[in-house]
């Protein structure tokens, strides 16, 4: 099965840890794909011995069995952020 994947801007990096948060809020009909049964996750790549200031990675992103649970989840979070 393909994954489905869109990149996280790294200028949005701090934001992770709220947003898994908010993932992990979601219900479970939103969260995790009705046809497969796999949730959506955010996938940190490229880990930094030495970060300094900035993020322990180098890239991340939002990936899912499939684009319509990625979209799912990830349609549920901007209305979440609109909502603040």
């Amino acid at each position: 099965m393909a994954k489905a994947e869109r990149a996280i801007d790294p200028m949005d990096f701090t934001s992770i840890p709220r947003t898994k948060d908010l993932m992990n809020s979601l219900p479970d009909d939103v969260r995790i794909c009705p046809e497969h049964e796999e949730p959506v996750v955010i996938r940190e790549s490229d880990m930094s011995l030495n970060p300094g200031h900035g993020a322990p990675f180098g890239e991340a992103a939002f990936t899912a069995c499939c684009e319509p649970a990625l979209k799912r989840v990830t349609d549920a979070i901007a209305l979440a952020n609109l909502r603040r």
